[in-house]
């Protein structure tokens, strides 16, 4: 069972997540209830929106912890960042002002969703450089992507991880979204899952429905999934076996409706 939930906005108060730390603590109950046992604060970092400092949410992490302590939440909460990779994030990366999951060197980047910077390849090298493991955050919401799935070759490429959200293989995003998160794992792409968890209603906590629509299209997934984030955590390498989409491939080929 996938009981690791490796990106969430649970942090109160600093960024498009929880609003209150009441908030966050309904919201660590929901995971809970739906069978998760680790769950990792991945607050954002996105220079002149949310310029979260590593040292600045770990005071919030560890006041969420004591909170949910105090309301009897049994859940092991973890911190890390999601970082929106650009020149200047990379160097506070380097700095070490921002972080990777848990302290360990895998770091959850993202970027923009409509197009795609023309510098992305370059710095993921140079994260690469600097010893830090990049994953991307839901691939399957780029418009670049979705569009024309070939464009996550450059990133296998560069030797980057992939995880995608549980409410993309719902549906939430939309059938475009859906589609591809489907071909992600039908391919294999998807390293880990994730709830991307924003609120209590659509974008909510939890896992089970998205590895449930996983499983039935890759009866490996939940085996390898769960490997892989046991690997992670413990800051040891991820193998990683990901192919290149062929050219000829697209997304609604792969599924109707």
């Amino acid at each position: 069972m996938i009981n690791i939930d490796i990106h969430s906005h649970i942090l109160p108060g600093i960024d498009d997540g929880s609003k209150s730390m009441e908030m966050s603590i309904q919201m660590l109950k929901m995971a809970e209830a739906k069978g998760t046992k680790t769950i990792v604060a991945t607050p954002h970092y996105m220079k002149s929106v949310y310029e979260n400092y590593y040292d600045d949410v770990s005071l919030v992490h560890q006041q969420l912890k004591l909170a949910a302590a105090s309301a009897g939440v049994n859940i092991e909460i973890l911190l890390g960042q999601e970082i929106m990779l650009d020149k200047y994030s990379l160097k506070l990366c380097k700095e070490k002002k921002l972080r990777g999951i848990n302290g360990t060197n895998y770091l959850l980047i993202e970027f923009p969703m409509e197009k795609l910077p023309k510098d992305a390849i370059d710095l993921i090298y140079e994260l690469r450089v600097a010893g830090i493991k990049p994953i991307v955050a839901h691939p399957e919401r780029y418009d670049y992507i979705n569009k024309t799935p070939t464009v996550i070759n450059d990133f296998i490429e560069e030797g980057c991880l992939f995880q995608i959200n549980t409410g993309s293989l719902e549906g939430l995003f939309g059938k475009k979204v859906q589609s591809c998160a489907k071909m992600l794992v039908e391919e294999r792409l998807a390293n880990f899952i994730a709830s991307d968890a924003h609120t209590l209603n659509k974008r909510c906590p939890g896992l089970l429905e998205g590895v449930h629509v996983a499983k039935t299209l890759d009866k490996g997934f939940e085996r390898r999934v769960s490997h892989n984030l046991e690997l992670l955590l413990k800051n040891e390498d991820v193998e990683i076996e990901n192919q290149k989409i062929a050219k000829k491939k697209n997304i609604f080929n792969f599924f109707k409706g």
